[in-house]
């Protein structure tokens, strides 16, 4: 029952609307066209009196005779059903149409009811006409002018009930024609109602398969209207929700493999050294490789968190004006050791000693933390790393070169990626997430990122930064 729902209330509330709008218009056609007949009518017998006026006057100068001008009566009183009274000033009816009924020939009439008509006016009622019908009519009075004068009345009187049956078959006509356009809405809005509320349907249904975790359902809607602009917005949605989960599972299965490796290591030593398996005299060497993994442990830990708050939203940027040329120095320093280790050769140049810029310094000093890293990390032994700055316009290019091992094109399409890992076999240096937050705090300074690489030899990483107008 509750599946119609949608449809059983447009289809009601149309043929609502149809039926108050056809009784609205039938009501107000019934009295326009009554009041247009009656008003042709009136006309018309208003017309034919003054065609009687006339032979009458023929008959005064004996152009016609008795006869003729009863023959002519009938054809006008035929014409329009009705009774016509020929009246004198004195309200004698001295003449009447040839009708079935009652003879009024010789009957008086009233000094009121033909006295407006003596003055020269015509006459349009509707009823008995003082009682003298017995059933209602409608009464057409004009004066009867012989040779420019005055000399009595002409009434006509048509019944109402003939031309009322008239309006009434018009009208029954009229609603017939409103029952079939009825049975024809009813087919319409049936067909209109279900095609809106089929697909509010299958959506209802699709959003229901959505809230059971299966985000591979979609709304089949090719309409160019508003239901179409919904059900691919709704698709849009399941599109990016199912990607959503698919980067859920991806998070959760690479968060548990990298996370998995150093506890299980760290898990293995502390059980040999508490078991006696690692001889106690190399405790100490066993302790400083699980120290090692805890800090790494420690360093996937906060990238996760980074990339947490870059992907919710809340990453506010913190910015001031800096020295990025000091930044550089100091982040430089902070690798001396490994940068000995691998008798690596770092050269910085600058173009201007000092270079002012307008960013998040801790979040810049992020940026270079991970490409210095990165560079360290992939040089071969005693090779160059070349970190130079330079300006154009209004932004600085900040470059970390290195001669390493380089990325394939193939690799470069991705490497911004999370948890994307060009040198597979390098499986502790890191989740995949460096590049991925670099490029994200980049993103939300407004500036841009990108790398130049070739296989074998080497890789040079440039981001912009906006620099302080003077």
């Amino acid at each position: 029952m509750s599946k119609n729902r949608l449809f059983k209330k447009l289809f009601i509330s149309n043929i609502i609307i149809i039926l108050i709008t056809l009784s609205i218009l039938s009501g107000m056609f019934y009295l326009m066209f009554q009041n247009y007949y009656f008003a042709d009518k009136e006309k018309i017998m208003l017309e034919e009196a003054q065609e009687i006026n006339a032979i009458l006057n023929e008959f005064a100068v004996g152009d016609i005779n008795i006869d003729k001008w009863n023959q002519e009566l009938n054809v006008v009183t035929r014409l329009i059903n009705a009774t016509v009274w020929i009246v004198d000033k004195e309200g004698l009816i001295y003449s009447q149409s040839q009708q079935q009924g009652k003879a009024w020939t010789g009957v008086s009439l009233s000094k009121e009811e033909i006295k407006s008509i003596l003055d020269g006016q015509s006459v349009v009622k509707k009823g008995y006409f003082g009682g003298k019908f017995n059933q209602p009519v409608l009464t057409v009075g004009v004066p009867l002018v012989i040779n420019g004068r005055i000399e009595g009345a002409i009434f006509m009187h048509a019944p109402l009930t003939e031309m009322n049956k008239t309006i009434i078959n018009i009208f029954i006509l009229m609603l017939l024609s409103g029952g079939v356009a009825l049975i024809i809405g009813f087919v319409l809005i049936s067909y209109t109602s279900s095609k809106i509320s089929q697909p509010l349907k299958e959506m209802s249904l699709a959003v229901q398969q959505v809230a059971k975790g299966n985000f591979s359902a979609r709304v089949q809607h090719k309409e160019e209207d508003e239901i179409g602009d919904l059900a691919k917005s709704f698709n849009v949605m399941a599109k990016e929700l199912e990607q959503l989960e698919d980067m859920r599972k991806d998070f959760v299965a690479n968060v548990s493999h990298e996370l998995r490796s150093p506890l299980t290591s760290i898990q293995g030593y502390i059980d040999g050294i508490l078991d006696g398996t690692i001889p106690k005299e190399k405790a100490c060497d066993y302790l400083k490789i699980v120290q090692k993994e805890t800090r790494r442990m420690s360093r996937l830990i906060n990238d996760f968190l980074e990339m947490t708050k870059l992907e919710s939203g809340q990453f506010p940027l913190n910015k001031t004006e800096f020295d990025i040329n000091e930044l550089i120095r100091l982040a430089v320093i902070k690798f001396e050791k490994r940068i000995v280790e691998k008798d690596l050769t770092v050269k910085v140049d600058f173009e201007e000693d000092r270079r002012i810029v307008i960013a998040d310094k801790d979040k810049i000093e992020q940026v270079l933390t991970n490409l210095i890293d990165n560079a360290i990390k992939f040089s071969k032994e005693k090779g160059i790393i070349h970190i130079f700055t330079e300006i154009k316009d209004d932004k600085a290019f900040i470059t970390i070169k290195d001669n390493g091992i380089g990325i394939s094109p193939e690799d470069q399409e991705h490497i911004w990626d999370r948890f994307y890992k060009a040198d597979k076999s390098r499986g502790k240096d890191g989740a995949g997430l460096g590049l991925y937050i670099v490029k994200r705090i980049i993103n939300a300074h407004n500036e841009e990122i990108w790398v130049e690489s070739e296989l074998g030899k080497g890789t040079a990483f440039t981001f912009t930064l906006p620099m302080k107008k003077f």
